[in-house]
C-alpha cells in the first residue's frame, strides 16, 4: 500500500516517565513544503493503518522537509507511524480523513507493510521515515 521508508531507530535523553516519539520525516516527491503544504504525521496502535474505523492516537505536522515531529506522552506501546504531504494545502486534520491522491508512506523496511516502534517509558525513541509520489492515498 505504501511507500520504502528508511529506518534508524534509537533512544535519546530521558524525558520523565512518559512514552516519546520523535519521528524525522523527509519527502522526496514532486512539491514545496511550507506552511500550507505540510507533512503530516500519524501514530496509531495498529498496523491496520489505512481501513476503515482505524484512527490515529495522535497527528503532527511539520512545515520544513526533514524537520521532526515530537509525540509525547504516548500510551501504547508498540506505535505504527504513517505520513503523507498535503499536496493541495489547507487540509484539517481534525476535519476529514487524509486527502485523496496525497503522497503517503508506512515506517516499515518493507513497501506497504507498518514496522512497530516500541517506545519505552523514559526514553524518546527516535525514527526517520523517507516518503515519495510512488504511493498515494486512495
Amino acid at each position: 500500500m505504501l511507500v520504502v521508508l528508511t529506518l534508524v531507530s534509537a533512544t535519546t535523553a530521558g524525558t520523565g516517565s512518559e512514552r516519546a516519539l520523535q519521528v524525522k520525516v523527509t519527502y522526496k516527491g514532486q512539491g514545496n513544503i511550507d506552511d500550507q503544504h505540510r507533512i503530516y504525521i500519524q501514530v496509531f496502535d495498529t498496523s491496520y493503518i489505512g481501513h476503515q474505523g482505524i484512527v490515529p492516537l495522535a497527528t503532527l505536522s511539520v512545515t520544513e522537509n526533514g524537520q521532526t515531529a515530537n509525540f509525547k506522552d504516548l500510551k501504547k506501546s508498540p506505535v505504527y507511524v504513517a505520513a503523507f504531504y498535503d499536496k493541495a494545502g489547507g487540509y484539517d486534520p481534525a476535519a476529514s480523513e487524509p486527502p485523496s491522491g496525497a503522497p503517503a508512506g508506512l515506517y516499515g523496511k518493507q513497501p506497504g507493510v507498518a514496522d512497530p516502534v516500541s517506545i519505552r517509558e523514559g526514553k524518546a525513541t527516535e525514527i526517520e521515515m523517507t516518503f515519495d509520489d510512488t504511493i498515494t492515498m486512495p
